[in-house]
């Protein structure tokens, strides 16, 4: 099996992106878990716990992005074997992400009042949010390492270590969610703090585990101090590369946090109904997020070898897999419409009812994501084109998605299910100038190359 085929690039991206899926599967699970135990505890709790994790939510998405553009220079300086400039850029990117989630936290701990205010929260839902979002701002504090560790071992293509991380990591988050939940072990019963508290308890932990995983495991990514010396053309380079890639994540992630924002002015009922929705469509992305992970490890290896043909083939290749990945997905979401509502027995059947109706929606744009995370994290941020990425993001979905959604929910009062309609529209309308791009060359550049000879 040549390094050219199409066998040869599945058997990579499957040994690499099938870790990466679990990991995500776990995630999601745990988000999809933790809503199932907070609905036992009315629809308060589940639209409160709904505005909690959407900051959470947004926040991860920011620092992601910062660990998603420093892996993209990890995996081509791997590619490489320069472990110098490996080491360099780890040390750089976890210091921006780390200083980044601190200035979150801090925002969080201090005026958790200011973000369910806009979403228009009242009474007890609107205090429920403030203390959930003032706990899991402990999380938020450790995103920034923990992400940056993650995406480090990841651009290395230790995969598996990091699912297992994932394992322990959510295993203790579920369980530790449970007994603080409805106060099992002697404990008291906290209700949805107890959710909160569990989270920040099993990320704390993963910090401590990838730091040992890296000294023990991973010798080319011990730091030393003078790996954290930075001279102005360093840095000034790292942003070039990385801070569109960072502005996307942000933008894409701001854009869903209005997408909610326009969800709760909706009201409660349709609010929580979001929170059941959000929690199914974070499952069928998985596949997507563990695909996207491996192809942009495998591209970004060999552009870093300089082997830029392989390289655009693997793109043809990526798009034909996320395809059939996206129909495969969309037909397990309808086929398992009745089973997951079945499990929200707790809710009111408005929300219920509504959310049934938002299924073969989900499953449209499921097909549209797949292709569209596949292409725009796998392949054009893996070549450093983070720029076009961006500029898609404000186009279709700040001038496209975001004008027709608030039009429908707000102007025109649509009911929930046609707003939803003109959120996911964003993904169609991406679709074609992504897979153009694609095709052509202007993502093809080996970042270490151009690195070195500004250095």
């Amino acid at each position: 099996m040549t390094e050219h085929s199409y066998g040869y690039f599945l058997r990579r991206v499957a040994l690499l992106g099938f870790p990466l899926v679990l990991q995500s599967l776990l995630f999601s699970s745990a988000g999809f878990i933790d809503s199932l135990m907070v609905s036992q505890l009315g629809t308060q709790e589940v639209a409160a716990s709904s505005i909690g994790a959407r900051v959470f939510w947004f926040t991860g998405i920011f620092i992601w992005g910062m660990g998603t553009g420093m892996g993209v220079l990890l995996a081509q300086y791997w590619g490489a074997e320069d472990e110098h400039g490996l080491r360099r850029n780890f040390a750089l990117g976890t210091t921006i992400s780390t200083f980044a989630s601190a200035l979150l936290f801090a925002f969080c701990w201090f005026f958790p009042d200011v973000i369910p205010s806009l979403f228009k929260a009242t009474g007890e839902t609107a205090e429920l949010a403030a203390n959930y979002l003032q706990i899991i701002s402990v999380a938020i504090l450790v995103a920034g390492p923990s992400i940056s560790m993650d995406a480090a071992l990841r651009a290395l293509g230790k995969t598996k270590t990091t699912m297992t991380m994932s394992i322990i990591e959510i295993g203790l988050n579920v369980g530790l969610s449970f007994i603080l939940i409805f106060g099992y072990l002697g404990l008291p019963a906290m209700g949805l703090m107890g959710a909160g508290l569990g989270t920040v308890i099993a990320r704390v932990l993963r910090v401590f585990m990838s730091v040992a995983v890296i000294y023990y495991l991973s010798p080319p990514l011990i730091l030393g101090l003078r790996d954290f010396s930075f001279s102005s053309r360093i840095f000034n380079r790292y942003l070039t590369i990385t801070l569109p890639i960072i502005a996307g994540s942000l933008m894409w992630s701001g854009g869903i946090f209005v997408y909610q924002l326009i969800m709760g002015r909706m009201g409660e009922t349709e609010l929580a109904t979001m929170a059941i929705v959000s929690s199914l469509e974070a499952l069928t992305l998985c596949v997507a997020s563990g695909l996207s992970g491996a192809t942009a490890i495998v591209v970004g290896n060999a552009l870093g070898a300089n082997k830029l043909a392989i390289s655009e083939r693997y793109a043809r290749y990526a798009l034909v897999t996320s395809a059939c990945v996206g129909v495969l997905c969309a037909m397990l979401v309808l086929s398992l419409q009745a089973v997951v509502l079945s499990l929200y027995a707790q809710v009111s059947q408005d929300v219920i009812a509504l959310a049934a109706l938002c299924f073969p929606i989900i499953a449209i744009s499921t097909v549209a994501r797949n292709i569209n995370i596949t292409l725009i994290v796998g392949i054009l941020r893996a070549g450093g084109d983070a720029k076009f990425c961006m500029n898609m993001d404000v186009v279709c979905q700040w001038m496209w998605a975001i004008p027709m959604t608030a039009l429908a929910a707000m102007w025109f009062d649509m009911p929930l299910q046609y707003v939803f309609l003109m959120m996911t529209s964003e993904e169609i309308v991406k679709l074609y100038p992504t897979i153009r791009r694609v095709f052509g060359t202007k993502w093809v550049n080996n970042l270490t190359q151009e690195k070195a000879a500004s250095a």
